[in-house]
């Protein structure tokens, strides 16, 4: 699991996705091109892993979840990032599948 600086970058991200319209399109448009942006702009703030930065950049809630996101964001951030591209059931059932993997989340900081 990552460190708390880095699930609070994880998060941070997935919030601003989640929230901001402008990040959202921008996210969908190019996940990688929005991640490092992202990181550039948020300075110190976004101590993101290379694992960590990749999983953003493919969209993988699964290793995200596995990295210690915050399971209620994260399913918000898989919702926006993936739905209508596959269907809620699919994702809902692709979620779980890929969250049973890892396990209960340790959510302590």
């Amino acid at each position: 699991m990552a460190d708390v600086v880095s699930i609070y970058a994880i998060n941070h991200f997935m919030r601003d996705v989640n929230m901001e319209r402008d990040c959202h399109r921008a996210y969908l448009a190019d996940p990688p091109g929005f991640v490092a942006s992202w990181v550039a702009a948020a300075g110190p703030a976004s101590a993101l892993t290379a694992e960590e930065r990749a999983a953003l950049e493919r969209r993988d809630y699964g290793a995200l979840y596995g990295l210690g996101a915050h399971p209620y964001l994260l399913w918000s951030f898989a919702e926006a990032v993936w739905v209508p591209e596959i269907t809620r059931p699919e994702l809902v059932e692709d979620y779980r599948v890929k969250a049973r993997a890892h396990g209960y989340p340790d959510c302590a900081t």
